[in-house]
């Protein structure tokens, strides 16, 4: 029997969903090395060309052990469909999950212990915790350095009993998969505040906060962090917004941009969403900087607690809640046209969604 050349097995298994790599490794060493060698993990991630939506919940068990279940939903038109579910034990009650990075997905409980899973291939790291027990942590990141191929988890730290916003204790602390075995600090002298709760966004090679400047106590500016190069800056919300408090405003990564939503919640019976999306600077002074606005008018009586959280086949999915329950909406920025998103046989309360594309890409060199 003839046997098929290497090379196109390579390119047929290219050409294969994750699900079916997963299963494939086993079929001999030859096609476990394919899969496991990085420039075809590169490779099969760039050729994906298929957008879903991953979804988290959180179920608890006991009252010590909770089953984090992650599912990936394949939107298609007006029908979605479930392609796998994904379930890992974890030791909290509460959590916080960020959106997913190349198939990746970093999320953390409220007391500490930081997670990275992939829940295409069902594999989960936990990472080490900080050096120094009397600190406070705002939220963690994660994100993707092109230059390197390597996965980056940061978040900033004070001590506990800081008062002050504002000092030389104030650090951001890194984890680069795969290469660091502890944290690393990264030196700097902070033009601003204790970065607020909200997580950061990851787009373009930058990680994204909120956070008050220190020369000016009120309104609020946003910090930047290239991953590649670790170097800070920050950027200048547009002019109409720069005397508003920090707490009305959300960062959001859409279509790969950096996005800045105006929340709002003062005003009454509110059915309008500003969302301004950065498009870089402007001048070589980093003084001006330039922000397109899209505004969402909803039907409904009140745009409510939503929050745009994707982009999906050119349309924006807006997940908000109604009467305590969850719900997700797709607008249509050309149409104007709000559609509900129906997802059957899953039913939630609570969940946290971000769009995602699966990948095999391994959580640790073990794999």
């Amino acid at each position: 029997m003839t046997s098929i050349p290497d090379h196109i097995i390579y390119h047929i298994l290219l050409q294969l969903p994750v699900k079916s790599l997963v299963r494939f490794k086993c079929v001999n060493k030859n096609w476990s090395s394919f899969v496991a060698h990085p420039d075809f993990i590169k490779t099969h991630l760039d050729c994906t060309k298929t957008q879903s939506l991953i979804i988290s919940c959180l179920e608890h068990q006991n009252l010590h052990t909770s089953i984090i279940r992650f599912f990936s939903i394949r939107v298609i038109n007006e029908v979605s469909d479930i392609e796998f579910s994904a379930s890992f034990p974890v030791p909290f009650d509460s959590y916080h999950v960020l959106p997913s990075c190349n198939g990746l997905i970093c999320f953390y409980g409220s007391h500490g212990g930081i997670h990275v899973c992939n829940p295409a291939t069902r594999k989960m790291v936990t990472l080490p915790d900080s050096r120094g027990a009397d600190v406070q942590s705002s939220t963690c990141g994660l994100g993707f350095d092109k230059i390197t191929s390597k996965y980056t988890v940061v978040k900033f730290l004070k001590p506990s009993d800081m008062d002050d916003d504002v000092s030389d204790s104030l650090r951001l602390e890194v984890f680069t998969m795969d290469e660091d075995n502890s944290w690393r600090t990264v030196r700097f002298q902070p033009p601003f505040r204790f970065p607020h709760r909200q997580p950061p966004v990851f787009a373009g090679g930058f990680f994204y906060w909120i956070s008050n400047p220190v020369v000016d106590s009120s309104g609020f500016s946003i910090i930047s962090f290239d991953v590649g190069h670790e170097i800070f800056g920050v950027i200048r919300p547009p002019e109409s917004l720069l005397r508003k408090n920090w707490y009305l405003f959300s960062l959001v990564e859409l279509g790969g941009k950096l996005c800045l939503v105006d929340l709002d919640f003062d005003v009454v019976d509110k059915k309008r969403m500003d969302i301004w999306i950065f498009k870089g600077n402007v001048d070589f002074d980093g003084t001006h900087d330039l922000w397109l606005r899209e505004t969402i008018i909803h039907s409904k009586e009140s745009i409510g607690c939503t929050l745009p959280v994707a982009v999906v086949g050119g349309e924006i999915l807006l997940h908000g809640y109604v009467k305590g329950l969850g719900e997700l909406n797709f607008y249509d920025p050309k149409l104007g046209r709000f559609r509900e998103l129906e997802i059957g046989k899953v039913s939630w309360q609570y969940f946290h969604v971000s769009s995602y594309v699966g990948s095999i890409v391994p959580v640790s060199n073990n794999q």
